[in-house]
């Protein structure tokens, strides 16, 4: 019976495979494109750096966001009293 774990794993247009070393995976973009090759810890790695990229973006976004709605909230003398800025 083959190993589970060495099996193709495929997530929209990237797949990723063992590769003909043993103690590596290659990843593809498209079936018949080049493959990078890498140990499976050095993907697990990237794919963190990724997760981790996304979050900080992610936090940018609502602090920018958040930032907007206070400024909003002061810059309009009519709504101030109801406007909620939270940064204050």
């Amino acid at each position: 019976m083959s190993d589970p774990r060495r099996d193709r794993l495929s997530v929209g247009g990237l797949s990723i495979a063992p590769s003909a070393a043993p103690e590596k995976w290659e990843v593809r973009a498209q079936l018949d494109g080049a493959a990078v090759e890498a140990h499976w810890g050095e993907w697990v790695r990237l794919a963190r750096r990724i997760l981790d990229t996304d979050a900080l973006s992610r936090d940018r976004e609502a602090r920018g966001d958040a930032w907007d709605q206070g400024h909003a909230a002061g810059a309009d003398p009519e709504a101030a009293s109801e406007a909620v800025n939270p940064y204050r």
